[in-house]
């Protein structure tokens, strides 16, 4: 080969081409893949701790007196809505719920009131029981408002006539007419100036079969009330005049 002819190989002094670009190191690109998972699993699960902790962190005093403040402010739905998360994270159910309960009960909220205390009945004051016994007994649940209006004459609320008159209608309706019966007349031995009570105890009397009474009854209460359009269709229905 000639001199002129030689070719120049890459490296040799002289050469203007450039070195080719160094192979890429897998092993390089394999750890950074592993740090970069290592790191979204970290996040992940500091992600998922906070969310846990999140949901289950205790109910604080700050939003129990948010779910009052919104209470009294007139805003039931979103207090009742907030206390829905906050009994489920609550140390203790029992007291929030009394509190809560209290707090509907002060603002004449009876229905909200009632469906957190009739919970924790054994906490309750005899004026919150007797509270509760009116509520049900006008909500249609006889059975519940006797069962309340029981457990307020016994924890101390006095056995005044009108009270013992309401007890007496939630035992007639709740399939107590025996019951129903004893709780009128002692009303009507307290005050006889209620004509309400004597004819409630007119209808059980005729219920029961003991008609005699139920006519004594219905006319002591036309005595009362000459146009009372119930007593006159009870005698009329007992066959009996005025």
């Amino acid at each position: 080969m000639k001199t002129e002819e030689r070719i120049t190989k890459p490296g040799e002094a002289g050469s203007n081409q450039a070195p080719p670009p160094p192979i890429p190191r897998r092993r390089s690109r394999r750890k950074t893949a592993l740090v970069s998972l290592g790191l979204i699993a970290v996040v992940g699960a500091l992600a998922w701790a906070l969310n846990y902790w999140w949901a289950h962190r205790p109910t604080s005093e700050a939003e129990i007196a948010a779910i009052e403040s919104l209470i009294v402010a007139g805003r039931a739905d979103e207090a009742r809505a907030l206390m829905v998360d906050a009994q489920v994270r609550s140390k203790d159910v029992a007291a929030l719920r009394l509190r809560i309960g209290r707090a509907f009960l002060r603002e004449g909220q009876i229905g909200p009131a009632t469906a957190l205390l009739s919970q924790v009945e054994e906490s309750l004051i005899k004026e919150e029981r007797t509270a509760l016994a009116e509520y049900f007994l006008v909500a249609g649940d006889p059975f519940s408002a006797a069962r309340f209006y029981e457990a307020a004459m016994k924890t101390g609320m006095p056995r005044t006539a009108s009270l013992l008159g309401r007890y007496g209608e939630a035992l007639a309706l709740s399939a107590n007419p025996e019951g129903a019966v004893a709780a009128f007349r002692e009303s009507i031995v307290l005050d006889d100036s209620k004509p309400r009570v004597r004819l409630h105890l007119a209808l059980t009397l005729a219920n029961l079969g003991r008609l005699a009474e139920a006519k004594t009854e219905a006319l002591a209460v036309l005595k009362a009330e000459p146009g009372n359009e119930k007593a006159v269709a009870l005698l009329q229905a007992l066959g009996g005049s005025r």
